[in-house]
């Protein structure tokens, strides 16, 4: 990883981590806010030209408006399904819900493998230099930048690395992300909700329900942290607020 990728994840805080659609294949995964590919996505779309040019074309698979597939996150789609947006005569609320999913998508291709090649000194082809991650959740809760071997002598009580952030028990960690990811699921579909996702979304509601029941018997979970069953309640709570 480049110098200031690894700054930043090691800065970074609860609320700069989150479960993002920048996939071009449509696989959430956990992003980190303000990288440099983030930037010069976000600068990109300021200057009228979404996307990125596409040279890969590794994740290209999309055929809505050529033949050979394209990728989602390249230029020439985004322009083309924003142009189809527009014509579709949506309200402006609407429309701009909609371009921002499409503008979400980023060039994976470059950004994956730019940091091997920024700190291996190799040539990056067409300057583009920009680096994505997709870091665990977890991040959030280390403050420093620690080798490999560092955190195995850590695990096996060779050596402290004296990361003493508080966290959540890692149960409870699990437990608010599929609730993020359900939250964030429903709120997506909520203009046109079918029966087939109603279904799939309390049958998802009832198993999380469900696993926090487990949760409550595991005495030794609860008791590990003062605020483990604090942290339960609120997140039952909140389940039971969704559809």
């Amino acid at each position: 990883m480049d110098d200031k990728t690894l700054f930043q994840l090691s800065t970074a805080k609860k609320e700069d981590f989150y479960l993002s659609d920048a996939s071009p294949l449509g696989v959430p995964f956990h992003n980190l806010r303000k990288t440099s590919s983030d930037e010069q996505r976000i600068k990109r779309i300021e200057k009228g030209r979404p996307g990125s040019p596409c040279y890969k074309k590794y994740l290209s698979n999309n055929t809505e408006f050529t033949d050979l597939p394209i990728c989602t996150a390249s230029r020439q789609y985004q322009s083309l399904k924003i142009k189809e947006l527009k014509e579709q005569g949506l309200e402006k609320a609407a429309l701009q819900v909609q371009i921002t999913k499409i503008e979400e998508k980023d060039c994976l291709c470059e950004g994956l493998s730019s940091a091997a090649r920024i700190i291996n000194k190799i040539p990056i082809p067409h300057k583009l230099s920009v680096v994505t991650v997709c870091p665990g959740p977890n991040l959030a809760y280390f403050s420093g930048i620690f080798s490999l071997k560092n955190m195995i002598n850590h695990i096996y009580g060779y050596e402290n690395l004296n990361n003493n952030l508080e966290r959540p028990h890692m149960f409870i960690n699990e437990l608010k992300l599929y609730i993020d990811f359900l939250q964030k699921r429903i709120i997506d579909c909520s203009d046109s909700l079918s029966e087939k996702q109603s279904k799939y979304f309390s049958k998802f509601k009832s198993n999380l329900l469900a696993g926090i029941e487990y949760y409550k018997t595991k005495h030794r979970l609860l008791m590990e942290l003062p605020v483990n069953m604090k942290q339960l309640i609120s997140l039952n709570f909140q389940l039971n607020k969704m559809i």
